[in-house]
């Protein structure tokens, strides 16, 4: 065998050399494989070797040229494409069991490539409010989405193509067919691998009645408090209400020269029950800027009748001014409460709860609370913020866990640091607006 019958017997495909009229000068062991003929039986005749059907996508014929450039032969490129077509029909197969797998998937599953949907399952359907995977195909992702969050999932996007995990679940909202909004959480992962169909698969699962149940948590933790601090209300109502008594009695022997300190404890009890009031009654969850410090403040003087009981002192930090948030005030008074309320109590024979204010990097602010309580063991407080988990008697463990909730659906962080006997530090993280 000379080098280039070696040659053409190395190669997987199949070929034949012809003259200028197509009779075979030479062949390889492929093409003897291909055509069931061995090469004494084909050298020197004219044989059909691929039908036309397959000649555009199966054979290769390159013109051989003598010195002068004038065609003499050609070599025939025959490729076995019966493997090619099993291993695309394989894949088809497998890409129509793969979306058949997750049709029926009870939770809502969007296929998407290159920003385009390619196809929805039917809880996805049913979630959106379409009644088919037709009614998404060839859609952009991005309609699903709120505009400002176009930038953070392009970039999760990206991230997941990038890598064989899936991203974590991320708390976002999400447009329906009708253009109505509702909460989700979103996770993908790039589905690439021996399925022959490169796209993102998207989990998405409905928040709209946990949103329902926190909400409910949130309110009846707000009860519990109003109901706990009544008792220092009706405390802080009472004295007043006795010195304007006294006054009043002096009043009809003598002239009215009491009138201020009449109207300063006034102002004292209008303060106090409005803030009660506050407090009890239904706000709507809006957003909007607020100073931290002042939220602070008010809470602060909302919470003093209840740390006399205690006989705790509670100090602010207020030097400095920090830009405002951007929040739900009802709710961050609610935490503050919460935070201060459980520091007061902490504090069985009183002591000083210290506050302050740090800015984070210019990201965001940081309210410190700290008192001199009796303090949290280790394996404690890896738990607390856990639902039924509490270190008080009668307490429901629900106070921690709404306040974690609460902040971190304002894009912030709650953190505690305890030492036994020496205190409890209370960090609250927030975003500047």
């Amino acid at each position: 065998m000379d080098a280039s019958q070696l040659l053409m017997n190395l190669t997987s495909d199949g070929i034949a050399i012809v003259d200028i009229n197509g009779t075979i000068l030479e062949v390889n062991k492929k093409f003897e494989e291909l055509h069931g003929w061995t090469r004494e039986e084909v050298i020197g005749k004219v044989l059909p070797m691929t039908p036309d059907n397959y000649i555009e996508d199966a054979v290769m014929v390159l013109p051989m040229k003598n010195k002068e450039g004038f065609v003499i032969g050609f070599v025939v490129v025959e490729r076995d494409s019966s493997e090619m077509k099993k291993v695309e029909e394989e894949l088809i197969e497998r890409e129509n069991q793969f979306r058949m797998m997750i049709k029926l998937y009870p939770e809502p599953i969007i296929l998407h490539k290159d920003g385009f949907v390619e196809f929805v399952n039917d809880a996805f359907c049913i979630l959106f409010g379409g009644t088919s995977s037709d009614d998404f195909k060839g859609r952009t992702i991005y309609g699903f989405f709120c505009s400002k969050d176009k930038d953070i999932i392009i970039a999760r996007l990206q991230q997941v193509m990038q890598s064989d995990s899936y991203t974590e679940f991320m708390e976002i909202k999400l447009r329906k067919l009708d253009g109505t909004f509702f909460n989700a959480e979103v996770s993908s992962i790039y589905v690439h691998k021996n399925m022959g169909f490169p796209v993102i698969q998207t989990v998405i699962r409905d928040l709209t009645e946990r949103k329902k149940s926190e909400e409910a948590i949130i309110g009846s933790e707000k009860l519990s408090l109003i109901g706990q601090l009544a008792a220092g209300i009706a405390h802080d109502i009472r004295n007043p209400l006795t010195s304007l008594q006294g006054f009043v009695q002096l009043l009809k022997a003598k002239n009215a020269d009491y009138v201020d300190i009449m109207m300063e404890e006034l102002e004292h009890i209008n303060y106090v029950v409005n803030e009660f009031m506050t407090l009890a009654k239904p706000h709507l969850n809006d957003y909007m800027e607020s100073k931290a410090q002042e939220l602070v403040q008010s809470v602060v003087g909302f919470l003093q009748p209840h740390a006399h009981l205690f006989n705790v002192q509670i100090q602010m930090d207020m030097d400095q001014d920090f830009p405002a948030i951007y929040c739900i005030p009802d709710q961050i008074k609610q935490v503050l409460i919460t935070v201060l309320k459980n520091a007061i109590e902490s504090m069985t024979s009183g002591g000083l709860i210290q506050i302050s204010f740090r800015d984070r990097l210019n990201q965001g602010l940081v309210i410190c609370v700290e008192d001199q309580g009796v303090g949290i063991s280790d394996d404690r407080l890896s738990q607390l913020g856990e639902p039924f988990f509490t270190t008080k008697a009668n307490g429901t463990g629900l106070g921690l866990m709404v306040c974690k909730r609460i902040i971190e659906g304002h894009g912030g962080k709650l953190s505690i640091q305890s030492i036994i006997n020496h205190g409890t530090t209370v960090e609250i993280e927030l975003p500047f607006k």
